[in-house]
């Protein structure tokens, strides 16, 4: 009996231990939420890459590419190559709409000629429903036509996903749950939806392969 009970006790601690765990992590808002504040917080990507756009010189009548990792991750100058236009890539990895909403002002500063909005997934992704992020969406469109107005904004439509290569964490359904509302937004700002999620799918509705390889981020091809 007494060698086997540390071995009890152990166990009950770890399962204490667990439970407290879960405990924690369910008031902080999920494990999805949890980890994503972990990256934002911890890794400090999000608050390093704000920090260098700020200490960027401005760029008057740039074009810019607004959002988050499926806005990083392509070298719009390059790619794009315009005549004599600047365009600025204000992606950032794991950004979500209330992110994005508080960087605006590093954005409006260049007093834009065009800005291509692309934001949302992560924010499904954290578990949180359409409705829930249209109105911190509408917040960012808003800001924009009020502290820019002479910019021209696009609103892209979130991209779909492909969770046979990759468990995503959302459904296609959901995503375009959240373009539906996007596109509303656009139509009561009078502004250009750009629906990409139909260019990006297969036979199936999913991210065709052809354009990614993760089943969530677009390739060389995709872009």
């Amino acid at each position: 009996m007494k060698s086997r009970f540390p071995l009890w006790v152990s166990l009950l601690l770890n399962i204490f231990l667990l439970l407290c765990l879960w405990v924690i992590v369910q008031r902080l808002g999920g494990w999805n939420y949890t980890l994503s504040r972990l990256r934002h917080d911890e890794a400090g990507l999000y608050k390093s890459r704000k920090d260098l756009f700020e200490r960027m010189p401005a760029q008057h009548g740039a074009i810019i590419f607004l959002g988050d990792s499926q806005t990083e991750q392509c070298e719009w100058q390059e790619f794009l190559q315009p005549d004599s236009a600047i365009i600025l890539n204000r992606g950032i990895v794991g950004d979500y709409t209330a992110g994005v909403l508080a960087r605006l002002d590093e954005i409006v500063r260049h007093k834009p000629s065009k800005i291509f909005l692309l934001v949302g997934i992560n924010d499904l992704i954290f578990e949180k429903k359409p409705e829930d992020i249209a109105p911190v969406y509408r917040d960012i469109v808003a800001t924009l036509r009020n502290k820019t107005p002479d910019s021209e904004l696009f609103l892209q439509s979130i991209f779909p996903v492909n969770n046979t290569l990759k468990k995503i964490g959302v459904e296609n359904q959901t995503i375009q749950q959240m373009n539906t509302e996007i596109a509303r937004i656009a139509k009561d700002y009078a502004l250009p939806y750009l629906d990409i999620y139909a260019e990006l799918t297969d036979a199936g509705g999913n991210l065709s392969p052809r354009f990614t390889d993760d089943g969530i981020h677009l390739n060389g091809m995709g872009y």
